[in-house]
């Protein structure tokens, strides 16, 4: 199997939060697959950088499947490490190749196929999910045949879809944002995003909220240190947590079985 990871960050964005003990989100997304698909050959781009070499759309036809990872940035922000990528996501549903992504994944492809993501009104998700229940055609979806009941995800996002793309189907939602899967159609492609995160790890949250402790408390997600730490302390505390969130097989089951619906090319 042949697959794309697309980095979602800047350089700038990931190098720094590499250098200060964190997993860049393409190196996560390698991890993962190395679980679901040990012996696929895995390459990555990094469309954010202007000096990023990106493959044309002959190129990318030679892929099975694209993978979008999470991102730092804000889709509404016209600077070129988003323009760029959403640029690309155009090459990207041109191409035909059946597309996944995480968070941003799906914002990103929310976008170039004519939806809108806006700031949640209901704040930032951050840390265990509310619990996501599906929708019916959710229920009927092979990507969540694994979900029979309400699971909850590692999540961190403070945009969300606030009006679907036409030729989308929305398959998951939760209290804090109606979207939280969903499938778009749009050009070739088909493509199937979540807006939480099933290729974190613990403690990729666990370092994200101690990495930008500071920013959430300006921000307003917590009131001090001392509340911040509680919040890390009960993510560390794994008998209090939902299995869905501490078995790392339940958690990334979605991307699983998109993957298992690949066709591999000759």
């Amino acid at each position: 199997m042949h697959l794309l990871i697309v980095e979602g960050n800047s350089k700038e964005i990931w190098a720094k939060r590499e250098a200060s003990g964190g997993v860049p989100y393409h190196k996560r997304f390698l991890a993962m697959l190395k679980i679901l698909q040990p012996v696929a050959d895995v390459e990555v781009v990094f469309p954010a950088e202007d000096d990023s070499s990106l493959p044309s759309i002959n190129k990318l036809k030679t892929f099975d499947g694209i993978l979008w990872t999470g991102s730092s940035l804000y889709i509404n922000d016209p600077i070129p490490a988003v323009t760029r990528q959403l640029a690309f996501a155009e090459d990207v549903f041109e191409s035909g190749v059946p597309i996944y992504g995480s968070c941003w994944g799906l914002q990103i492809a929310t976008m170039v196929a004519g939806g809108q993501v806006s700031t949640s009104p209901n704040g930032r998700e951050l840390g265990v999910s509310k619990p996501i229940e599906l929708t019916e055609a959710g229920k009927n979806h092979p990507y969540f045949q694994g979900r029979k009941e309400k699971f909850n995800a590692l999540c961190i996002h403070l945009d969300e879809v606030v009006q679907p793309p036409k030729n989308s189907i929305i398959l998951a939602r939760n209290d804090h944002s109606e979207v939280q899967a969903m499938t778009i159609k749009y050009k070739n492609s088909d493509f199937f995003g979540v807006q939480y995160h099933p290729e974190f790890q613990l403690s990729d949250m666990i370092f994200i909220i101690q990495y930008l402790c500071d920013f959430l408390i300006d921000e307003g997600r917590f009131k001090s240190v001392k509340i911040a730490s509680d919040f890390i302390s009960e993510l560390q505390d794994k008998n209090k947590l939902p299995k869905s969130v501490t078995n790392y097989l339940l958690h990334i089951q979605e991307v699983k079985y998109w993957l298992n619906t690949l066709a591999i090319k000759d």
